[in-house]
């Protein structure tokens, strides 16, 4: 007898893969110790480029 489960998907599309993927490899370290902060900012570069990057990809 099979019994009937309730599946549910989410679609996570290009930009939650990329922004995962960015997460994942600590690019945003990379980037951190790359460029040091030298004013007194609340966002870290790594968060700026991120979201660049994102903003870039979600032209179509």
């Amino acid at each position: 007898m099979i019994s009937c489960m309730e599946i549910t998907t989410t679609s996570l599309a290009h930009l939650g893969l990329v922004a995962g993927i960015f997460d994942k490899l600590d690019i945003a370290d990379t980037i951190d110790s790359a460029i040091p902060k030298n004013r007194d900012h609340d966002i870290p570069h790594s968060t700026v480029i991120k979201a660049m990057c994102l903003n870039g990809l979600g032209f179509n």
